[in-house]
């Protein structure tokens, strides 16, 4: 099965992170419009959220990948599950209030922090996929190349590699 995982993964980040801005600016300038795009966005950004979490779970479970990036994956899968379920929790607090943003100040706060902390640590889990892609290979051909030998003919001439890159699919030598 190919992996579709890549294909999802922008949007919730994108959709949850400027619902989270409409509901700040909804607040702040008290304008139900901005409330009103807040919550839609809370909602597509909720479903693209869980797509993006089954599509990575099954992605985990049927791509190749090194150890060198097996605690990453993991620590990115963890991120992306805790995020999920938060969303889910502001979406259900949310849809309970019938699509309203808590009406208490001190609710309106709790509900902006929690929001704010989701989107920063979905923020790292997607630096952490980056991660994965960019520097690991994961998902992508690189990671077939696990090991290569590399050498030097001389300091300042040109120097060959052997498939090019170390075990982490990075090159190994950057100028």
């Amino acid at each position: 099965m190919q992996n579709i995982h890549p294909y999802f993964v922008h949007f919730p980040i994108a959709i949850l992170s400027v619902g989270l801005l409409w509901d700040l600016l909804g607040i702040l300038l008290k304008k139900e419009s901005f409330k009103n795009a807040g919550w839609w966005a809370q909602l597509f950004g909720t479903a693209a959220i869980v797509i993006t979490a089954i599509t990575g779970l099954i992605a985990a479970d049927t791509i190749v990948h090194n150890d060198a990036a097996h605690e990453i994956m993991e620590t990115h899968e963890t991120i992306g599950l805790i995020v999920t379920g938060v969303f889910i929790v502001l979406f259900l607090w949310r849809s309970f209030l019938k699509t309203a943003i808590p009406s208490q100040r001190l609710q309106q706060i709790i509900y902006l922090v929690i929001g704010g902390l989701a989107v920063a640590t979905m923020l790292y889990g997607a630096h952490l996929g980056g991660k994965l892609v960019y520097e690991f290979g994961v998902g992508g051909s690189a990671v077939q190349q696990v090991t290569h030998s590399h050498q030097h003919k001389e300091v300042n001439e040109e120097h060959e590699h052997e498939g090019g890159h170390d075990s982490t699919g990075k090159s190994e030598h950057q100028h």
